[in-house]
């Protein structure tokens, strides 16, 4: 009989591991995907200065996501969640005091990507050490909910915020902002500070709990010969590392460009920017799991193929055809697209990978996945200032990104649809 739920929050401490997921994520998504662009570009700096910042912080989170992980494991989650949201309070201010060097601008980055770091790995493991193994899907299911919706939650609340209609309005109501952009980095840092005194307060009361799930041992014989194993797996799904590089990277070429197209080329407000989100982002969490439960019983090549064609023939309408007027429905199409996706994704990943190397292999996956997501605003905001013609199109800084991503996802459906991915399955789908 399953526990009660109340069982699972009976110590306010998990809550802070909440809480501090969600306070860093909101952080950094309304941070670089909605007040840095709009910012920078207010005060005239390239996407190329947007791309370098933002593929400092996330090639940094993915770098050091596995040394975190072991840090936490031999030095215990708090120590390193105090140490990870002073890291991200103190990129905060080094971005928002030196917001006209862009090398202080990515060192500041540096240090938010290094206190992001561990916050995955810190809440998964020592929530697990209060609830038991037991409950351990379940806490990674609370902690996935919580990171969606502080990321999802920050660029658009910011987006409103930095709104120059929304502004007017205030002042209408004798509620003005006077510097949207100094008031979004202030209501950031006080979220990190917060952050910061949430990690003091779980330390001690981590101290108080009586009984905790021992650490396990280090590694023995035994799990030095799966480690073996785990390589040799490895090698034998070589061919999917290309796909998840790619598919990852062109999505992170559009960062440092999504939020200029939008306003400079569709014509939107920050605000409506926001709702455009918003729409996006209910489309996946509607059709997510419908689709992961057919993938299930139909297998993940049609929906493969169909998602990353969708995906590349929106960009391609989106640069062609976009207006004020027909955006919202191509934004509802992505983020169809994206929920297409990710659980087929997910399930022919989970497919090829034994159950008994599952972990430690996606945990590899992942960090390739995030190698391309860090690479990507890098490339993206060099292909905003790409300017000429080739053959009958016409690039500009606003319209190269999409054009680029649109191709790779075209050819990553193509891909799909030739390569004979049910050989790494380690059972046939249904």
């Amino acid at each position: 009989m399953p526990e009660p739920k109340e069982r699972l929050f009976a110590h306010p401490v998990i809550l802070s591991f909440l809480a501090i997921i969600a306070a860093i994520e909101f952080i950094r998504m309304s941070l670089f995907l909605t007040l840095l662009p709009s910012f920078l570009t207010s005060i005239h700096f390239s996407t190329v200065a947007l791309g370098v910042v933002m593929s400092a912080n996330l090639l940094t989170d993915n770098l050091f996501k596995s040394g975190s992980g072991w840090l936490v494991d031999h030095k215990g989650p708090w120590p390193m969640l105090i140490a990870g949201t002073i890291g991200v309070l103190s990129g905060l201010v080094l971005i928002e005091m030196f917001h006209r060097n862009i090398l202080m601008m990515s060192l500041g980055a540096v240090l938010l990507g290094l206190g992001a770091s561990p916050t995955w790995p810190a809440a998964i493991a020592g929530t697990i050490r209060i609830t038991g193994e037991e409950k351990r899907a379940t806490m990674i299911s609370f902690i996935s909910v919580v990171w969606l919706a502080g990321g999802g939650a920050g660029p658009i609340l910011m987006g409103f915020l930095i709104d120059t209609r929304l502004r007017l309005f205030l002042q209408k109501l004798h509620l003005p902002v006077i510097d949207a952009y100094r008031t979004g980095f202030v209501l950031l840092t006080a979220i990190a500070v917060l952050a910061v005194l949430i990690a003091v307060l779980g330390w001690l009361g981590w101290k108080r709990i009586p009984r905790l799930q021992p650490v396990k041992a280090g590694m023995s014989e035994g799990k030095r010969q799966k480690l073996k194993a785990v390589l040799q797996r490895l090698w034998d799904v070589k061919g999917l590392i290309p796909g998840m590089f790619f598919q990852t990277m062109s999505l992170g070429i559009l960062f440092p460009n999504i939020l200029r197209f939008a306003v400079n080329k569709i014509g939107i407000t920050e605000a409506q920017y926001s709702v455009l989100l918003l729409i996006g982002g209910a489309v996946v969490v509607l059709f997510m799991i419908p689709v992961g439960h057919l993938a299930d019983h139909w297998g993940t090549k049609g929906f493969l193929v169909a998602g990353f064609t969708m995906a590349s023939l929106s960009l391609l309408v989106l640069v062609s055809y976009g207006n004020a007027r027909n955006i919202w429905w191509i934004g509802a199409l992505v983020g169809l697209s994206y929920s297409l996706i990710q659980p087929a994704w997910n399930a022919l990943l989970a497919g090829a990978i034994p159950p008994e190397h599952r972990g430690v292999l996606m945990g590899l996956f992942m960090s390739v996945e995030g190698l391309g997501f860090g690479l990507g605003p890098l490339v993206g905001g060099f292909l905003g200032e790409v300017q000429g013609r080739i053959g009958g199109l016409t690039l500009t800084g606003l319209t190269t990104p999409f054009y680029v991503s649109s191709i790779c996802l075209a050819i990553m459906a193509l891909v799909y649809l030739i390569y004979p991915f049910h050989q790494y399955q380690l059972r046939e789908e249904a």
